[in-house]
């Protein structure tokens, strides 16, 4: 579960691949449409972007912080439900890019590869092989690391293990919310 944001009024680039008849086609067919389909939303980012919960947050947060940094005028309150809430017009995309941007490059702390990774301390943690942790362990983090808290990388929690803030986005999926947003005309999160 998670979010799926679509672009109002997206730039487009040649025209969406026309699904098959599922029942007809063939396998490779349906491979070729597949493929065709993630070509086409490569070649037009700004017709819809998605994120789980878990990638959804840190990068909402890092909106509401961006927002703030230059003191655009944007309600982000219903962007955590899927209630079709987002900016209306192109110009409005284009300063939360850039604002996100600025936020970005002033707190990266050393995030340079795409797989560098934003963790926002939310309450849920979980260890180095995605699993969750015991309660009690769980209770001292948020203790040492209370909601809000930014963090770019694990903590060594009192028990020895290498933990991390479950809610978390790698730099990639940040720039491709930039680009998303640079391209799409407004946006709704459904």
């Amino acid at each position: 579960m998670g979010v799926d944001i679509s672009g109002l009024n997206p730039q487009i680039v040649g025209e969406r691949p026309q699904k098959p008849d599922w029942e007809k086609a063939t396998e490779y067919e349906k491979e070729m449409y597949f493929n065709s389909v993630h070509l086409y939303h490569t070649d037009n980012p700004g017709v819809y972007f998605r994120s789980n919960w878990w990638g959804w947050r840190p990068i909402h947060a890092i909106a509401d912080m961006a927002i703030r940094l230059v003191g655009l005028p944007f309600e982000t309150n219903n962007w955590g439900s899927n209630d079709g809430g987002g900016l209306k017009t192109q110009e409005e995309c284009n300063q939360l890019a850039d604002a996100i941007d600025l936020f970005m490059e002033l707190n990266n702390a050393n995030m340079f590869d795409s797989e560098d990774t934003f963790y926002l301390c939310l309450g849920s943690w979980s260890d180095s092989t995605g699993g969750f942790i015991d309660k009690n362990i769980q209770d001292e983090l948020n203790r040492d690391y209370p909601p809000g808290t930014i963090m770019y990388r694990g903590v060594v929690a009192s028990n020895g293990k290498l933990v991390f803030s479950s809610h978390s986005a790698p730099l990639y999926h940040i720039t491709n919310f930039t680009t998303f947003l640079r391209k799409c005309g407004g946006f709704e999160i459904w």
